[in-house]
């Protein structure tokens, strides 16, 4: 047997969890998911698509291309929304120079605000993460349509459009079915997924206004996963988060959150509705107790989903237009959900979903995924 066939496959990323977290402070943890808990989810299931020993770079191995070299024949690579305009990732692009092995994307995605979009002005470290994938990818996996057309706009065209890996996460043979029971149920209870306080644009601050206010008023939970400043409010009283939390702070998200409340209620909102999550496998217990999920978070709603939960994603941009395009995912526009959901109620009516034919698109697409494992001689998971 060749020496490269002993190695093992390296992973960058976690296994969906962040350890010691209680005895963290939220500086540290938000550095561990990328500030974004939704990374774990998708990391998660990319590990679980792989059916052979993994070694998890910075917990297994250290981040140096040498041992990694050593240990391992490949680096798998969850991808999320790498290509993507403003964003500087020449740490982590010079990382994966001087790792020198064969590079295997799960999910890249491009992001853009306009699903038309077709010029960008990229930062010369994505250019170079472009020329890595040229030089080193046999196959990439990416998210969608859009993401095709971008690389395709710069000349790279091995890629096979799979979705999320996070779309694999339940094996259960009825799984799809599982959604359609609870959908025709009656809805006692809801979970809700924040996206920012203060957006950019209005109308995603409106979104936001309104599912606040459904989760105050129902029987919900609202989960938070990507907000720094956000969680370390939330995180302010384990005596290891040692970040200063300016009075400021709490009244400017008072008055933009709950403007109708005094800060007392508001205080009481968070304490109790709001949530956020290190370890996916309790996300997606939690997520598995509630009737619904709505919001404009890709994996927050997948949690949810994956748990058998039926879910309603918002679509706001390329990112998640073409994800839920992709994986058949129930969804309705920004516009459409301010103008025609005043009510939960409206929003869970709104929600659609054939399980023969989403099971038909996601055995496709699990098949895709195993193809671009197979062409860097990865061992998929059953």
């Amino acid at each position: 047997m060749m020496q490269s066939e002993l190695r093992g496959v390296a992973l960058s990323g976690t296994f969906g969890h962040v350890p010691n977290l209680p005895f963290m402070d939220t500086t540290t943890a938000m550095q561990k998911v990328g500030k974004n808990c939704g990374n774990l989810v998708f990391q998660y299931a990319a590990a679980k698509l792989i059916g052979e020993p993994i070694h998890l770079v910075g917990t297994d191995i250290p981040w140096a291309p040498e041992k990694i070299k050593d240990s391992s024949r490949v680096l798998v690579i969850p991808s999320a929304n790498f290509l993507r305009e403003g964003f500087d990732f020449s740490g982590y692009v010079d990382f994966l120079e001087r790792t020198d092995l064969p590079l295997v994307f799960l999910g890249l995605g491009a992001q853009a605000d306009d699903f038309e979009k077709k010029s960008f002005d990229f930062h010369p470290s994505i250019l170079r993460l472009l020329d890595l994938i040229r030089e080193r990818s046999p196959m990439v996996s990416i998210r969608g349509e859009f993401t095709a057309r971008v690389l395709d706009s710069f000349g790279i065209d091995r890629f096979a459009v799979t979705g999320c890996p996070s779309n694999f996460i339940n094996q259960a043979p009825n799984f799809p079915e599982m959604i359609a029971t609870k959908l025709a149920q009656p809805m006692r209870s809801f979970i809700t997924h924040a996206d920012e306080p203060w957006p950019k644009k209005t109308v995603k601050k409106e979104v936001e206004k309104r599912l606040l206010s459904w989760t105050n008023m129902g029987r919900s939970i609202m989960v938070q996963q990507s907000v720094p400043s956000m969680i370390e409010y939330l995180r302010q009283n384990n005596p290891f988060s040692t970040e200063e939390i300016a009075e400021t702070f709490e009244n400017s998200l008072h008055k933009t959150l709950m403007p109708d409340s005094d800060i007392e209620e508001f205080r009481d909102f968070i304490s109790v509705k709001m949530r956020t999550y290190y370890a996916v496998d309790q996300w997606l217990e939690d997520s598995s107790h509630f009737d619904f999920s709505i919001g404009l978070r890709l994996h927050g709603n997948m949690a949810a989903w994956q748990s058998g939960t039926p879910a309603l994603w918002i679509t706001h941009d390329s990112r998640t237009e073409e994800l839920v395009d992709t994986m058949a995912l129930p969804s309705i526009g920004i516009h459409d959900f301010l103008e025609n959901c005043d009510t939960v109620e409206d929003a869970r009516a709104r929600l659609e979903f054939d399980p023969e034919a989403y099971q038909e698109r996601r055995t496709h697409l699990r098949g895709l995924v195993n193809d671009v494992l197979d062409t860097a001689n990865i061992k998929a998971a059953c």
